[in-house]
Parts: C-alpha cells; sequence; structure tokens
C-alpha cells in the first residue's frame, strides 16, 4: 500500500508540473507543427537528459548546496532568458518571412531540433530547477527512504511516462492542426508562439530584479 500511495501521488504530483504551460511545451508545439509528432518524444528524451541527473543529485542531496546560492540562480535565469528571446525571435522572424528560420538556425548549429528544445528548455528554466528543489525534492526524499535507489527508480519511472505522454500527445495535435489548417494561419500561430516565447522571457527577466538588487 505503501508502494501504491507513493506512485498515486508522484503521478499527480509530476501532473500538475507536466501538464501546466510553459517554455517546452510552447516550442515543442512550434516545431511539431513542421515536423511532426516524433518531436514530442525528442523533446521528452531532451528533457529527460536533464532531468534526471538532477533527481539523483537531490537524492545524494548535492543539489541542496546550491539551490541557496543567489549567483547560480540568477546564471539560471539571465540563460534561460537569452534562450526564450532567441528562440522567439526567430520564431517571430519565421513567421513574417514565411521561411524555416529556426530550421535554418538549427541546421548550422548542427543540433537536432526535437531533442535540442528539451535540452535547452528545461536546463535553462528556473521554474523547472525550483519545482525540483521544492515539490519535487519531497517526493524524492519520500521515495529515498523507502527503498533507497529502488524506491528513486521507483518514482522517477512513475514520472516520467507523463512527460513523454504530454509531449507525444500535444506534438501529434499539433502537427495534424498544422496539415488542416492553411499555411497563413500556421504563420499567425507561429508568431503567436514566438511572441509568447518572449512574453515569458520578460516575465521571467522581472525575477532578476531582487536578485540584482535584493
Amino acid at each position: 500500500m505503501e508502494w501504491l500511495q507513493l506512485v498515486a501521488t508522484v503521478v499527480l504530483v509530476s501532473a500538475s508540473g507536466a501538464l501546466a504551460p510553459g517554455p517546452l511545451l510552447v516550442a515543442t508545439l512550434s516545431e511539431s507543427i513542421k515536423r511532426g509528432p516524433r518531436t514530442g518524444l525528442l523533446s521528452a528524451t531532451g528533457h529527460m537528459i536533464v532531468e534526471l541527473p538532477l533527481v539523483i543529485l537531490i537524492a545524494q542531496g548535492v543539489a541542496y548546496i546550491f539551490s541557496g546560492e543567489p549567483i547560480v540562480r540568477l546564471a539560471i535565469t539571465s540563460a534561460g532568458i537569452a534562450a526564450l528571446t532567441f528562440f522567439g525571435l526567430i520564431q517571430v522572424r519565421e513567421a513574417i518571412l514565411g521561411r524555416d528560420t529556426a530550421g535554418d538556425i538549427m541546421g548550422g548549429l548542427k543540433i537536432r531540433g526535437g531533442v535540442s528544445i528539451g535540452i535547452v528548455f528545461t536546463g535553462l528554466n528556473p521554474y523547472f530547477i525550483m519545482w525540483w528543489l521544492t515539490i519535487g525534492a519531497g517526493l524524492v526524499l519520500e521515495a529515498f527512504g523507502k527503498a533507497s535507489w529502488l524506491g528513486i527508480a521507483v518514482l522517477y519511472a512513475s514520472h516520467v511516462w507523463i512527460d513523454y505522454a504530454w509531449l507525444y500527445l500535444a506534438s501529434a495535435l499539433a502537427w495534424r492542426g498544422g496539415q488542416i489548417i492553411g499555411s497563413k494561419m500556421l504563420r499567425l500561430i507561429n508568431l503567436i508562439l514566438g511572441a509568447f516565447l518572449i512574453a515569458l522571457a520578460v516575465l521571467m527577466s522581472l525575477e532578476l530584479v531582487p536578485l540584482i538588487f535584493p
């Protein structure tokens, strides 16, 4: 019963974080319209590449050493703002010019779109990191207390499938919608998604004020 309770708690709490709209979802939707539902799986894989080591660090207690350091939060937030602004601007430019600007840039950098989106918009998202250092940390400590690393394995297996299922579903719906609607509407959607990423960057930048001027 304790294991069932832990798994149920992880699923419910994880869903509250995974299903919330954020930079990763917006960027995945934007890329999926052009490249298909496989983008969701690649994006989830990139997300996992960043997330799993963070969970392990929390279980070992290492993450707590850095969680309270203002300079660390400042660096992560600043990098996140830069990533959101960059990707948002190229999405807006693509919508205006009617070109695959994002694909051109990523191709020039020799980056695989889906996986890189998962890595960038996970690793440079301070909200994601703070979620794991607060809400997620409680689950990690509970799981570790029950069965050490076996508990961590059960916890992460109970969590990660939600990321894959949600991002694939969102990606498939975006791809299907992109096949149905016209090119002008697609450009408008890309414009809105790009503007939303830039808006998130602006909101995130407001959090720098107390860090710079405590």
